[in-house]
């Protein structure tokens, strides 16, 4: 049944978190005189989820950086204090809390780093397992 073959085979987007925490655990082993490669390496694991989750619940979004997602939330709640859509309203509350999860990330992510040093990588991995893992048990359901 192509169901049960479905359900055994792995989604591209599991493959390219997967290779995200994979790429990231060898940053965190990178001398620090080599941060070029690391810089290109992480950069290059942010292309891969900026071009593999372009949309989370049908609206567009940008998984690494806010000012696209700052420009569809203030776009929608310009649209809601114009016309009163209650549909432009969640929009906009919903870019606006992607840009606050964001926000609390990095600022956990760069208060660790401080405290802890570039291991602090190792977090995002885990993240990214979860993600993984969340991926897999609704790919079940």
């Amino acid at each position: 049944r192509s169901s049960d073959l479905d359900k055994n085979l792995l989604h591209w987007r599991q493959m390219t978190v997967f290779l995200e925490a994979l790429i990231l655990l060898l940053v965190a082993f990178i001398p620090l005189n080599q941060n070029f490669l690391a810089n290109a390496l992480t950069s290059f694991a942010c292309g891969m989820q900026v071009e593999s989750f372009r949309k989370i619940r049908g609206n567009a979004v940008a998984t690494t950086m806010c000012t696209g997602n700052l420009r569809s939330g203030t776009d929608a709640l310009s649209v809601y204090a114009r016309e009163h859509k209650p549909e432009q309203l969640r929009q906009a509350l919903y870019y606006f809390g992607v840009i606050f999860m964001f926000a609390i990330g990095a600022g956990i992510g760069g208060n660790l780093s401080a405290w802890y040093g570039i291991r602090v990588i190792w977090v995002s991995c885990i993240l990214l397992a979860v993600s993984y893992l969340l991926m897999e048990i609704d790919k079940w359901k």
